[in-house]
């Protein structure tokens, strides 16, 4: 069984479901007519499959989490809906030299609980993240050594060696910027029971399983934000966001099933939308002597057994495109000749099997995130048509993120994967003693060059040689990018986002 190891980046394990919820017969009604004002603008709500698991947005890997936290705190910079950096608490910035940046900050800002934004707070927050090892993303900041205040309203951010991703990791929900004095004087604990931000919106409640509540900031700095109040609710079971959706209780409902995608359109007052999001559906196969999948012809004959296409047509309606990488288009270094396209030889499978020694098939173990049951069975059933069993370990969203992190998965794992980064370094995941046990010297002096290489055009060309090496030696069998399918009631205008953050302020009324 293959042990995973310590994450060294920021990844994110998109969309985990989570256990079952409930219905409280006292809870505030949901979005319905009687809800709103008369500007419509009341209550907005947003149906998902899974909980948040934690207000902790720097100690958090799980997309799910950082779409909601994303309203509650802001960062030094951030991306636009079409995945540009651009200004947040920053108005703007300068490379000083290959290891200092200077950020200008916004002034006038005010955080929830009345306390003045300045410089302090920057440093204080972003060294938390940067010199605590117990944070799940200290391992995307530790390579910041220092901030240091020049002023009020003026930072330097001050890097162990010179850092090329540095404003695509403070674009991260992972750099949110905490009060410094009000955190040092009541404490972690405490404060992520009330957490405080700049946000638009501020924390109000969490009833576990059930829904989290966010109300509007009045003081924001960019302007009175639109909602009164948001409800991210909890609800595991699709029937169940579907008939919530169609009888307006929810506003918007995610990840709706392919079936029901025509009703939701035919039915007056709902539509679907379908944008690609950034996770790319694979499979990460062991390569530790102990397994079979150590040997690469085993590896290539997984790939070779998995009709991509069988799947995207037959279960997610054309609603994915088949893959090779996963830096896809629209990503800092993504090798185009790898997308829209894949690999399918069940015959030459089998002839792999037979050259490694596996005549009789073999058995491969596969912890897979239930939230692809559907897919990692069918992908089962075409393994066993080449001649390999896949026992599949079905696990809901805390048990599959606390084996991930326990190192307790099995030697094969099927999940679905972000970049919140928007870049080649996602690849990471396959370097030496990283969260696979792929190991390749030439990958990985390829992407130690790529994470100091300050020339963009070198940085691009490393990052492509990774990812055509990896679809050589089947480092990890990738399947497709998805494409997200959001129910959605007509009375809003929504245009779902690449990295899937709900940020709230940019859903409104439809005119």
């Amino acid at each position: 069984m293959k042990k995973f190891k310590a994450l060294s980046m920021m990844l994110i394990i998109t969309m985990l479901l989570a256990a079952c919820g409930f219905t409280d017969p006292d809870e505030e009604p949901k979005n319905t007519e009687g809800s709103e004002t008369t500007d419509g603008y009341s209550l907005l709500t947003i149906a998902n499959p899974a909980d948040i698991t934690t207000l902790d947005p720097q100690n958090n890997n799980v997309i799910t989490t950082s779409a909601v936290l994303v309203n509650i705190y802001n960062k030094l910079v951030k991306r636009d809906a079409s995945g540009e950096i651009v200004p947040d608490l920053a108005t703007g910035w300068e490379q000083m030299d290959d290891t200092t940046w200077e950020f200008t900050l916004t002034e006038g800002v005010t955080f929830h609980n009345g306390d003045d934004f300045t410089a302090e707070d920057v440093k204080f927050s972003l060294e938390r993240v940067a010199n605590d090892n117990t944070l799940q993303q200290y391992s995307v900041f530790n390579k910041i050594a220092e901030v240091k205040v020049v002023d009020d309203h003026t930072v330097h951010i001050v890097t162990e060696e010179a850092d090329p991703q540095l404003l695509s990791r403070l674009s991260t929900v992972a750099a949110s910027i905490f009060p410094a004095a009000h955190f040092e004087e009541v404490g972690a604990e405490e404060f992520f029971q009330h957490p405080v931000g700049t946000g638009a919106y501020q924390f109000s409640d969490w009833k576990k399983d059930n829904y989290v509540e966010l109300t509007r900031f009045e003081d924001y700095f960019e302007g009175e934000p639109n909602w009164e109040k948001v409800h991210f609710t909890v609800v595991p079971e699709d029937s169940t966001r579907v008939a919530e959706l169609l009888t307006n209780e929810v506003d918007i409902a995610f990840n709706i099933p392919t079936a029901d995608i025509d009703r939701i359109n035919d039915n007056d007052g709902t539509h679907v939308k379908l944008e690609p999001i950034q996770r790319v559906i694979q499979l990460w196969l062991s390569t530790e002597e102990d397994a079979p999948t150590a040997d690469p012809r085993v590896r290539e004959a997984i790939d070779l057994a998995i009709d991509n296409q069988v799947i995207i047509d037959e279960i997610l309606l054309g609603a994915a495109t088949p893959t090779r990488t996963h830096v896809t288009p629209g990503n800092f270094g993504a090798n185009e000749s790898l997308y829209d396209t894949y690999e399918y030889d069940p015959e030459r499978a089998k002839e792999l099997l037979a050259e490694a020694g596996y005549e009789d098939g073999i058995t491969v173990d596969i912890s897979v995130n239930n939230y692809y049951t559907e897919m990692a069975e069918v992908v089962g059933g075409m393994l066993q048509e080449v001649g390999i069993t896949a026992n599949l370990e079905l696990l809901e969203q805390s048990q599959f993120a606390k084996r991930l992190f326990a190192e307790d998965l099995a030697e094969g794992v099927f999940v679905g994967w972000g970049n919140d980064m928007f870049d080649g370094s996602v690849l990471e995941l396959f370097r030496e003693d990283n969260v696979t046990s792929y190991a390749n010297e030439e990958v990985d002096e390829l992407l130690n060059e790529a994470a100091y290489n300050m020339n963009e055009e070198e940085r691009s060309e490393q990052y492509q040689k990774v990812q055509e090496i990896l679809a050589e030696d089947r480092g990890v069998v990738y399947l497709f990018q998805l494409e997200g399918r959001y129910g959605v009631s007509d009375r809003i205008d929504y245009t779902p986002r690449l990295d899937e953050l709900y940020v709230v302020d940019e859903i409104t009324l439809s005119e």
